[in-house]
């Protein structure tokens, strides 16, 4: 059960990191992949400040998880 819960931690940590440590980045590039398809060239997407606000906080809340399965 523990090396399930280590597991689980360090994909938590995984996804959570980059969004907690750059957050920006990590919402142009979600705002990038919803762009697929669309007459938008990809260098014009930006994200919107609430996008990155919510990315920055989602990542804090997953590394904050992932740290708490890996410590389990």
């Amino acid at each position: 059960m523990a090396e399930h819960l280590f597991g689980v931690g360090v994909v938590f940590l995984a996804i959570g990191l980059p969004g907690a440590v750059k957050p920006y980045k990590t919402a142009q590039f979600t705002e990038r992949l919803d762009s697929i398809g669309s007459k938008t060239s990809w260098d014009e997407v930006e994200p919107a400040e609430w996008n990155v606000t919510l990315t920055r906080f989602g990542g804090i809340f997953m590394t904050a998880l992932g740290v708490a399965y890996l410590f389990a």
